[in-house]
């Protein structure tokens, strides 16, 4: 199966780009957090999490300048896990309503989607900035842009994902098919709780990508950057340029940023396509 977040095509002739945008909430710094439904974060242990990937679950070898990283199919691991999941698994109730997103159960972990590549990529272009640096990859799934950053010579990688099955199923079994002295740490569960079970770690680099479709993530996200990053780190957020559907997109998640003034935020490079992509880089002010 293929998943999607159930947005219009750009390529169907029924397709327009005059989208309106959700608005902002008037009173945004006062604002708080709802996590009255979301899923509590917690560590996931890679010692704990013994698990035998079958041969029909096949991986593959993305190369992004020189830099290999291996990832397991997604699909196969797909099929894998509807095959052992009970039927009231997040992940499996996705799968059921043919969709990537399914609020607050499962938020499309197990595609890798293009700008996490496009991120990769922009990544390996200079593998010095990441050597002996500690990197946050936040809604990692597959966790490519974090394995590239264990390539490049981080020493220490943390993974965090919505879904503890994408953590256990996908993420950890991506970091075990590469030999390597990086410390990695894993951890599910929704942005609301995750900045507060990991408040005391500061990260040199945060890593997101696809993360910003939904405005009403930004606080929470924001949250995380604030609590996280190091005093002269830097985040990078791979995003299109809208998601067609829910109303983010890179324009409204840098009009969050200017106007909650915490950071500076630039575009680093952009993918030029009929949806265009875009790297994000902010900083502290």
């Amino acid at each position: 199966m293929a998943f999607r977040f159930n947005f219009p095509n750009p390529e169907n002739p029924t397709y327009t780009e005059n989208v309106e945008e959700a608005p902002f909430k008037e009173d945004v710094e006062n604002e708080k957090l709802d996590i009255s439904n979301k899923e509590h974060a917690k560590e996931i242990f890679m010692k704990d999490n013994e698990i035998d990937m079958p041969e029909d679950v096949t991986a593959t070898i993305h190369t992004f300048n020189d830099v290999e990283v291996h990832c397991y199919n997604s699909e196969s691991v797909e099929e894998y896990l509807c095959r052992n999941r009970s039927q009231t698994s997040n992940f499996v109730a996705a799968v059921s309503a043919h969709s990537d997103l399914v609020p607050d159960k499962y938020e499309g972990g197990l595609t890798v989607w293009e700008c996490s590549l496009d991120l990769a990529e922009y990544l390996t272009t200079n593998k010095s900035q990441l050597q002996d640096t500690t990197v946050l990859e936040l809604g990692c799934g597959a966790g490519i842009p974090g394995l590239c950053t264990m390539q490049c010579g981080a020493s220490e990688v943390h993974f965090q994902d919505y879904n503890s099955e994408v953590i256990e199923y996908f993420t950890i079994q991506n970091v075990r098919l590469h030999e390597t002295w990086c410390h990695c740490r894993f951890f599910s569960g929704d942005w609301s709780y995750f900045y507060e079970i990991i408040r005391q770690q500061k990260y040199d680099v945060i890593l997101s990508a696809e993360t910003i479709y939904n405005p009403d993530n930004y606080k929470s996200l924001q949250a995380v950057f604030k609590s996280c990053l190091s005093e002269d780190g830097v985040i990078y957020l791979a995003a299109k340029s809208h998601y067609f559907g829910v109303g983010g997109g890179v324009h409204m998640f840098e009009e969050f940023i200017k106007k909650e003034g915490n950071f500076n935020i630039e575009v680093a490079h952009t993918i030029n396509t009929e949806v265009p992509r875009v790297i994000l880089k902010l900083t502290w002010k």
